[in-house]
Parts: C-alpha cells; structure tokens; sequence
C-alpha cells in the first residue's frame, strides 16, 4: 500500500458525508468518541550482527581472505546500513552514509554487485586518534595499555576519516584506501527478495597499512547491520555518538549492545488507511468470518486504502441494523484528509443507543488485503446494565485477511497496493494467524471511547 494510493482514496472520501437512520434525539442515546492512534514505536525494519566468518565456527574479526556474510529480505522503499570497526584504530569504523545505500533503483532493480565504493571510513568521535596499530589505546594495544582507554577526542562528532588525516597529537598519516582494505558485494534472488551481503578483508598484512613501525594488519570487527527507510540508524554526521553501543563497536568491535538497543525498533511501521464505521445493533455489517467478502468495497479498502466504495455502500443500502456509518479520513490535527502514520490518531463521533456496537475497518497499508477491525458482532458500546462503555477496547480488535489476494511480507511484497497480485488460495475472510504475523496488534493501535 502506497502513501499516494492512501491520498487518492482520501480525496474522494471528502466527498462522502455521514448517513444517520436513527434519531439523536432519542433520551437513551448517548455520544460517544472514538480514537484510533497508530502507536508503532517501530523505526526499522529489521537487523542484525555479523559477527562469524564464513565456514567459522566462533565469532571473532576478519583477517586477510576472510569473510563475513549476511542475509535479509527487503523492500523497493529500503536502505541498507552497516558498521564494523577498522581494528587497528582507537574509533573508526567501516560504514555506509547514515541514511544508507539505497537497496532498490528508481526503476525497481535490486542492488547487486560489488557495492565497496559506497563505503566509508568513519570517526566516531569518542576517543583520541592516535597511529593505527601503534597508538597505547588503539585496538590492538588498548586491553594492554597501563592508563586504560584513550581520552575523549577533542572533536566529539561522527565525521569521515580521509586519506591524509591528521591525528590528535597534529601528526599527519596517510591512510590506505578504503577498497584496499574492505570489499562489500551484494547478491539478491528474485524470487524470495532476500538479499545477501559479503563483507570481505581485502587487505595484505604485509603492504596495506604501513606505519612508523612498519606495517600493521588490518582486521575488520563484527558489526552490525539496518534495513530502514533511510532515517540514518546508526549515527549522523556531524553529530555526537548517541551513545547507543556505537562507541563500543568502534573502539573495542563489540556489536553486542548496539544490536540489543536496535533489536526492539525492528519491525513493520504500517501507516494506517482512511476507514469506514458503522453503529448496528445485528451482526456482519462489513464481513462475515469465514466467509467470501461481499465485493461492496472492503475488497478496494483493504488493497488500497480506498474506502470510498464501501462507506457509499453502506450509507446507500444499509445492512440489516445499521442506524449509522461514515468515514474517517482525516488525523487529528492534520488540515486535510491522509494515511495515519506512526504517533498520529483518527477521531470521529458517534451517536447510539443501548444494544448499539461498532464496527470500523482500516488497512494495515503495507499489506496485500489486511485490515483492522472489531469481529463481524463488533464492539458493544453499552454493558449489560445499560452504561455506556469507554476506556481503551483494543483487545476487542483483530487483523483481518479479506482473502482476494495473495499474502507477501508485510512492507516488503512488490504488490502491496498496486499492481495486482494473484489471488489469494484462501477466498475467505479470516483472521491473520499469530505464525503468519506474529507482531502483537496492540504495537500498532490504541483504540478508545469516551462519551461527550
């Protein structure tokens, strides 16, 4: 599902106004507001450490001829990042730009091929640079130095290591050429969109890093690696370490806090789509479970956000027990009608009468025909003695399969909105299984009613 599908089903949902086929006039109804919040804290989709070379048996740095590897599937939006540190420095390590290397074409072609002129030398910034492999806190002499670690660099940003670099006793040294040292290849297999990556030590212990000992070997560390969309992950330039296990990587080469704090952020942060309501009093006013979709526009809203078909339908032969629909289309706060991104809502009100539920649906965007929503008897908006219901009703809303087209990753399938995809083996309209997409559903909505 694509942000501009999103907005073109908004622009005809403007168009739409709200059908009643009750009275609000009536004593025993009350109104209520409901909010939709998309709450996924997800900032990445997924990622990872490397950190055994391949045909190794234990985690350890790359020597001459060694390589690491790693897999991952993706999609057209997404960037690859990545960080392993230069073993002979007191903080360098090898990476992409912050925002990464873009792992699709504008015309849809993977990323494949030797990628190592997109890799850089980078200064984390946190501790004095002195000779590779000569200086007392540099990696190889640091675990032996009698004072512990370096001082705090004087310049405390992430910035590039160039090839003539100037270290923070004012010496000159003339670093190698990162291709002499790193080469990055990527491979991708179409017909699973998963990508390999192979990072290898090219480097020769005995001409690559010469130094005012001689030379020195070049051992490349275990690392980590960031499929996102590009909101720089790891670090940016100019910018101090944020102090999230980067400086732990660049100075010692252990990945293991960084890939800790970033394993939470992993996951699918799904933009919700405009969405349609009802207020009834009978059951499967949208849908009913286990059977075929009606092919009244929940079909068009849970492809392609496009709720227009649906909400016509609905407000122009009204199911059984239906007093009132419409549409929501529009964030809190936002000046026009929009997909809902992470920490934004939708709110809409309704009014109803003992005995009344709602029913809503909403697309889950990067999906191929999921949805949001309350079971086919939606959710009473009454108890048993008649109050009416308010708080947070979450755990009374499911991710829904319409069963129309068949289901690829989530954010990473090619036909998630258009173009079509093959239709689905299973037609009926179904929940989404925990082992099919195991993500719990209160990571991506917070739903609530109040009374005005």
């Amino acid at each position: 599902m694509s942000i501009r599908s999103f907005r073109g089903s908004a622009a005809a949902l403007g168009l739409l106004t709200l059908s009643a086929c009750g009275s609000g006039d009536d004593p025993s109804s009350r109104r209520f507001r409901v909010r939709i919040e998309n709450v996924a804290p997800f900032q990445n989709l997924k990622s990872g450490r490397f950190d055994t070379k391949v045909s190794g048996n234990s985690p350890g740095p790359l020597a001459p001829g060694d390589t690491y590897e790693f897999s991952f599937t993706a999609g057209r939006t997404h960037r690859l990042s990545f960080a392993a540190m230069l073993g002979a420095s007191n903080d360098w390590f090898f990476g992409t730009e912050p925002a990464g290397i873009p792992l699709y074409a504008s015309d849809g072609k993977p990323l494949v091929g030797n990628i190592s002129a997109q890799v850089v030398l980078w200064d984390a910034g946190t501790e004095v640079n002195e000779e590779p492999g000569v200086g007392a806190h540099t990696g190889p002499k640091q675990a032996t130095s009698p004072d512990g670690p370096g001082l705090q660099d004087p310049d405390p940003t992430v910035r590039r290591v160039g090839v003539r670099t100037v270290l923070s006793n004012g010496q000159q040294f003339s670093m190698p050429g990162v291709l002499t040292m790193i080469r990055v290849q990527v491979a991708h297999d179409e017909a699973t969109h998963r990508f390999t990556v192979r990072i290898e030590n090219v480097s020769d212990d005995r001409t690559t890093l010469s130094t005012s000992e001689g030379f020195k070997p070049v051992r490349i560390s275990p690392g980590v690696w960031v499929v996102g969309a590009g909101n720089e992950p790891l670090f940016t330039e100019g910018q101090p370490d944020r102090g999230q296990g980067l400086e732990a990587l660049a100075e010692g080469g252990d990945a293991t806090a960084l890939d800790t704090w970033l394993q939470p952020l992993n996951g699918v942060a799904t933009p919700l789509s405009p969405g349609v309501f009802a207020v009834h009093n009978a059951a499967s006013p949208l849908f009913t479970e286990g059977a075929l979709d009606r092919g009244q526009g929940l079909e068009a809203l849970a492809e392609g956000g496009d709720a227009s078909r649906l909400a016509s339908a609905l407000a122009s032969t009204p199911p059984t027990g239906v007093s009132r629909s419409g549409t929501f289309d529009t964030p809190v706060d936002a000046a026009s009608p929009g997909p809902l991104p992470p920490g934004h809502a939708y709110a809409f009100t309704v009014n109803a009468r003992p005995g009344d539920r709602l029913s809503f649906a909403t697309m889950f965007g990067q999906s191929n025909d999921w949805f949001f929503g309350p079971d086919e008897q939606g959710v009473p908006l009454f108890d048993k003695a008649n109050a009416p219901v308010t708080g947070d009703i979450t755990s009374k809303v499911y991710l829904w399969d319409v069963g129309t087209e068949l289901d690829e990753e989530p954010a990473v399938g090619p036909h998630q909105g258009a173009p079509e995809w093959t239709v689905d083996t299973d037609k009926a309209v179904r929940r989404v299984p925990p082992s099919r997409y195991g993500t719990p559903l209160s990571q991506h909505l917070r739903v609530t009613l109040a009374t005005e």
